[in-house]
Formats: C-alpha cells, sequence, structure tokens
C-alpha cells in the first residue's frame, strides 16, 4: 500500500531533478550574423507592397490582395484584372524603373503641309488638289472628271426626257465662301428627269464657263447643284452669255435694249463684305430667272468641278445661253477674275443631246 503511495511522487521526484539537470545555463541569444541579416532585409524588400497615391479601400481589392498573399507566389502584383470590372482605382504593387524611350531608327516621315486650293499655277493649283488630301484622290485619278468639251459632231442625238424644273421662290440666303459665290437655296425646290427627283441645293458661278461647246467656253456659268435622297448628285449648267439674243430685234429708230438679268443684279446688290459670312438679307430670289426658254440639254457623267472632285455626277448642260450684260460680268471678275477649273479628258464617255 506504501509503495502504492510512493510511487507517484517518486515520479515527481524525478521529473524535476530531470529537468534541472537538463536546463543549460542562462544566457543571452546569440548575436546574428551579417549574412542572416542581408537575408531577412532581402526577403522583406520582396515582400514590399506599393499602392498607388490612389489607394481604394474597397472590398474587392482587399480580397484579391489576400489572395495573391495566400499564393505565396513571389512578388505581389496587383492588377486592374484582378480587381472588379467597376473599380477604377489603378494599383501596382511592383516597382519597375520608367523605361527610357530609345530614339527610333526608322526614318522620320516628311510633314505634309496643307495648301489651300485655288485656282492658279501652284502649291494648291489644279494640278494638285489630288495632293492636298487624301480626300481629293479623285482629282488626280478619277476617270471620269469635269467640265469636260462637248463636241456637238460627236454628241449622240436622242429622243431624252425634258427636263422638269418645279422651281419656287426661296429667301436668300448668299455666301463668298473664297472660292465662288454662292446661294443656300430654300427647301421645295426640285427638278425631274428620267422619274428621278432631286432637290436643288445651292448654285454658284464660274468665270469663264467651265464646259466648252465646241471648244469655246462662255462668259461664265450658273452650276445649279441637285441632290437626290440617296445623296446622289445631279448639276444643271446654266451658260451666261454677253452676246445679245438674236431675238433682239433692230429698229430703224435703234436697237431693243438688252435689260441686265434681274436676278444676277438681286445677287451681286447683295454680296457679303466678309468672306466666309453668310447674309440673309431678307429678299426672295426666283431661280426661274435664270433658266432659258428653251431648254434643251446635252447630258454626261461626271463630276464635281472643285475638291474632292467626286463622281459619279449627272451633268445636265443646257444647250442655250441666257444673256447678261457685260457690266454684270465685270463686277464678278472684280472679285473672281478667273475660277474655272481646266478641261478634263472625256475618255470614252458618252455624250447625249436632246435632238
Amino acid at each position: 500500500m506504501m509503495n502504492r503511495i510512493l510511487s507517484p511522487f517518486a515520479m515527481v521526484i524525478a521529473l524535476a531533478l530531470s529537468l534541472v539537470l537538463t536546463q543549460p545555463v542562462m544566457g543571452s541569444d546569440p548575436a546574428p550574423t551579417p549574412n542572416t541579416v542581408n537575408k531577412v532585409e532581402k526577403i522583406a524588400d520582396k515582400a514590399k507592397v506599393t499602392v498607388s497615391p490612389s489607394p481604394s479601400s474597397d472590398e474587392e481589392m482587399s480580397k484579391a490582395l489576400t489572395s495573391k498573399i495566400n499564393k505565396g507566389s513571389g512578388d505581389i502584383i496587383i492588377r486592374t484584372s484582378d480587381l472588379a470590372v467597376n473599380n477604377t482605382a489603378m494599383i501596382s504593387a511592383e516597382v519597375k524603373p520608367k523605361s527610357v524611350a530609345k530614339p527610333s531608327t526608322k526614318p522620320v516621315e516628311k510633314e505634309v503641309h496643307t495648301h489651300h486650293w485655288t485656282y492658279f499655277d501652284g502649291p494648291g493649283g489644279p494640278d494638285n488638289w489630288g495632293n492636298l488630301s487624301k480626300d481629293n484622290l479623285a482629282c488626280l485619278k478619277g476617270k471620269n472628271q469635269s467640265p469636260i468639251n462637248i463636241n456637238i459632231d460627236r454628241a449622240v442625238k436622242a429622243e431624252l426626257n425634258p427636263i422638269e424644273f418645279i422651281y419656287r421662290a426661296s429667301p436668300l440666303t448668299i455666301i463668298d465662301n473664297g472660292h465662288t459665290i454662292m446661294v443656300n437655296y430654300g427647301e421645295g425646290s426640285n427638278l425631274m428627269v428620267d422619274g428621278r427627283q432631286y432637290r436643288l441645293v445651292q448654285f454658284h458661278f464660274h468665270k469663264p464657263g467651265e464646259e466648252a461647246i465646241n471648244g469655246e467656253r462662255s462668259d461664265m456659268v450658273a452650276h445649279l447643284v441637285h441632290q437626290h435622297h440617296d445623296g446622289s448628285l445631279a448639276v444643271v449648267a446654266v451658260l451666261l452669255s454677253t452676246v445679245k439674243p438674236v431675238a433682239l430685234r433692230k429698229y430703224w429708230w435703234g436697237e431693243d435694249a438688252a435689260k441686265e438679268n434681274a436676278l444676277i443684279s438681286t445677287l451681286w446688290n447683295n454680296v457679303p463684305l466678309v468672306k466666309g459670312k453668310a447674309e440673309t438679307p431678307g429678299v426672295m430670289i426666283d431661280i426661274n430667272q435664270i433658266l432659258p426658254t428653251d431648254r434643251s440639254y446635252f447630258t454626261y457623267m461626271g463630276s464635281l468641278t472643285t475638291p474632292p472632285c467626286t463622281e459619279n455626277v449627272l451633268w445636265l448642260v443646257l444647250k442655250n445661253p441666257i444673256y447678261i450684260s457685260e457690266a454684270q460680268v465685270k463686277n464678278f471678275d472684280r472679285i473672281y477674275p478667273m475660277n474655272a477649273r481646266p478641261l478634263q479628258p472625256k475618255g470614252d464617255r458618252l455624250v447625249k443631246e436632246t435632238k
């Protein structure tokens, strides 16, 4: 009985003696060696996380950071792709030196100096219109350019449908656009040709007339620009001449006085003083006043006669000119002495003429 009681006690005493005998003498821990410090610092450097100046406390960012840490993959990098789509915070935990842009070894393209297009020889002249802008390539490479010389002997005589001019009066809106005098026409005026309706958009003037008939140009021409609802264009050319009409009769007491064209007079009286500024002087005009009585015509497919020289334009050149006075031509000449494009090759295009 006594042995059973003392046995556990003896065991406790034995254990206590064992701990005392095996405990080393207390002393200070040895200082870490320099190599150990360097290793610790390198590990700490790798674990550094740098956040951009605009840190976000967004829960998604926190989760992404935790996920990266849990993966235990070297440097900690958080990209915007790690965050929610609607998170706009830009975060980078990896510090990289800014790359210095090396000078390019490719030849530097020469700067293209754009010139304002003109009708005169030089960098902006007609021969260089196509080089001024890629939008003007048709001026250089187009195969169906305008204006052309219309050789009456080569034109095909045909039973062409008459042009229906459905014009009405419009408030005058006039502008000197730096190339010509142009009138923007109001809504509601149209022409019908071959079953297609075109709306009159604007009309403007050239001196001399751009299109030639048997090699001769008129004193001036008015171009009436129309547009179909599909975007295609039709231009009516009205020749303006100072040659007095044959209809003017001579009497023994003198000649019938040839009057100036009323519409042209109204336009010249209201030419704006400032180029590029549209004026609405509060007067009404009627485009019918510059249409000849005989409206037979030539027709062919061509282009606009100014940049960008857009092709697939239906041309309707009225065969009979209207009369304007020499004074009216001189007034335009004082603003634009010459604003006509040189004649373009006709090529194999077909020109038709009403019988």
